[in-house]
């Protein structure tokens, strides 16, 4: 839905979505006074990120980036290969349906000559990581 949408943020530090130049009331305190609106957007969904991200507390947004690099250091530890060989190997494995399999991988590397990793012990790497996604018992789907 097009327009402009506004973001507003609330004495009570309560960041929401607004339609146009309107305020509204905060949904958190029902306040209608001291509303200021911080940005506007030209999309909803774009509105909508941002509003979420606001209202996030720094410390889980401090906690989820911890996590995802400690995610990232265990995937090159446990296969030990780098980001880029894997960013390789998943292209190179990914078939016309956009999937992977165990097979497609294995035939990307041994393609790419990378010595001392399974297909499987990949897989489950690149599953336990968030990095694909299973869709079917033989078939994942890449995430990032």
């Amino acid at each position: 839905m097009g327009g402009e949408w506004a973001m507003v943020k609330c004495d009570c530090g309560r960041h929401f979505g607004s339609r146009g130049n309107s305020k509204g009331s905060c949904p958190r305190c029902n306040n209608s006074r001291g509303l200021v609106i911080i940005k506007k957007y030209s999309s909803s969904a774009k509105l909508r990120e941002e509003v979420s991200k606001a209202n996030t507390p720094l410390e889980i947004i401090e906690e989820i980036t911890i996590r995802l690099r400690n995610y990232e250091k265990s995937i090159r530890r446990d296969v030990n290969i780098s980001s880029n060989n894997i960013d390789r190997i998943l292209s190179l494995a990914t078939l016309e349906d956009s999937t992977i399999t165990i097979d497609s991988l294995g035939v990307s590397i041994q393609k790419l000559g990378i010595k001392g990793m399974s297909a499987q012990d990949l897989i489950e790497s690149l599953e336990a990581s968030s990095i694909i996604l299973r869709k079917t018992n033989d078939t994942w789907s890449v995430l990032q």
